[in-house]
């Protein structure tokens, strides 16, 4: 295999390559489409599936049980039931669950009932030990991964919760975020801001591009698998100092991995490109003419919603900087992506951060789109199998609780 890790500058070069080919392939692209709703076209090897509508007649999607059948969580009492801060949360073949909560720095088991068995982990730096655990993944085979923000570091666990190894991932890339795993083994990260030199020359919106990369087992080689449009900033001037402001309504980029594929997307469209592990771009998945405007009222109802939790003598100057800051043209298309048991794509609705989504858009293995789901109000799902999803959610003391839902169909 011909492994490079590529540069920050040709990962600039290379992403024009990929968005000018990936504009080249859908214009060259006649329809055959196999049905009244999904265009299906094929050029240059990779494949477009356009849908013009979802799959489900209305009203008879999938969705979720009126209440969870499995809950665990206490507001107060036994510190293992007490949450602060979950960032996984897994459910095992055998109905275990585990989860990874970042407070404690822990790695907690529970049996199929709730019951906490026991955790693994602890603060610190050693084998095993956490700074900041951020992802929390299963498989491939019988193994549990975790991932390190701080330490940039993956440690690898048996069911049990015994360390097997870590992998601490090298290179310049910046604030590494986990994708996921790979079958073969390979981790998938991305950057979550580009590590290129930034031009104090630049005024206003920009988007610098981000590499997703996967590295090998023992984290010293790292291959680029594409480059995107990372998050999305506003840079500006204060006493001869350049400033980068989040600006309202900003895009940035998403990843999942599903076996020996990642799917990747840069939110402009309701558009996923999918590539193989070696950094193939195969097939696009789009639903076209998805209504993005972003209206005056929507900057000023969320800028309001952000005024109301600073306190008062704040906010008169938190608004003056995001009036002298612009808006992206068109909100996000989409937020976060994940992939379930089966390999359907689950795309989150953009909302602003730290409100979970509510409506997800599910595109089946095929890429055709199938419709919306929707989650309980303030459930953010962390693990979809093949007919559950579990995840967090808070009560109105703002308490978390992982809760197991049934998908139903």
């Amino acid at each position: 295999m011909n492994v490079r890790y590529l540069s920050a500058w040709d990962r600039g070069q290379w992403a024009g390559v990929i968005f000018a080919g990936t504009t080249a392939v859908l214009a060259a692209c006649g329809g055959n489409g196999s049905n009244d709703r999904v265009a299906t076209n094929d050029s240059s090897g990779v494949s477009i599936i356009e849908s013009q509508g979802p799959a489900w007649p209305a009203g008879n999607g999938w969705h979720l049980s009126t209440d969870p059948f499995l809950e665990i969580g206490q507001s107060d009492g036994a510190s293992e039931y007490q949450f602060h801060r979950v960032e996984g949360a897994l459910r095992l073949d055998d109905g275990r669950v585990i989860v990874a909560d970042a407070g404690s720095s822990e790695i907690r088991f529970y049996d199929r009932d709730g019951t906490f068995q026991n955790s693994s982990g602890r603060r610190g730096e050693a084998p095993g030990e956490y700074q900041m655990i951020t992802s929390l993944g299963y498989g491939p085979g019988d193994s549990i991964w975790v991932f390190d923000y701080g330490l940039r570091r993956f440690t690898v666990l048996t069911t049990e919760g015994d360390p097997v190894r870590t992998l601490t991932v090298g290179g310049n890339l910046s604030a590494l975020g986990a994708v996921g795993r790979l079958a073969d083994g390979w981790f998938v990260v991305k950057e979550g801001w580009s590590s290129g030199s930034h031009s104090e020359n630049r005024q206003g919106l920009t988007r610098d591009p981000v590499a997703v990369v996967r590295t090998s087992p023992d984290g010293s080689v790292l291959d680029t698998i594409a480059t995107v449009a990372g998050r999305e900033v506003f840079l500006s001037s204060e006493d001869g100092r350049a400033v980068m402001s989040a600006p309202l309504f900003g895009r940035n980029s998403a990843a999942a991995v599903r076996d020996d594929r990642v799917f990747i997307g840069d939110q402009e469209t309701l558009e996923v490109m999918l590539y193989t592990a070696s950094g193939a771009l195969e097939q696009i998945v789009r639903v076209p003419g998805v209504d993005l405007e972003l209206t005056g009222s929507d900057i000023e109802r969320t800028t309001n919603e952000l005024l109301a939790n600073e306190p008062v003598e704040r906010r008169a100057m938190i608004r003056a900087h995001y009036e002298q800051m612009d808006t992206p043209p068109t909100r996000p298309a989409y937020g976060s992506l994940m992939v379930d048991a089966i390999g359907n794509l689950w795309a989150a609705e953009y909302v602003r951060y730290p409100d979970p989504p509510t409506v997800w858009t599910v595109f089946a293995t095929d890429g055709e789109l199938l419709g919306e789901v929707h989650m309980p109000h303030g459930f953010q799902p962390l693990h979809i199998g093949k007919d559950w999803m579990i995840g967090v959610g808070r009560d109105e003391l703002d308490v978390e609780y992982v809760r197991l839902y049934r998908i139903e169909r």
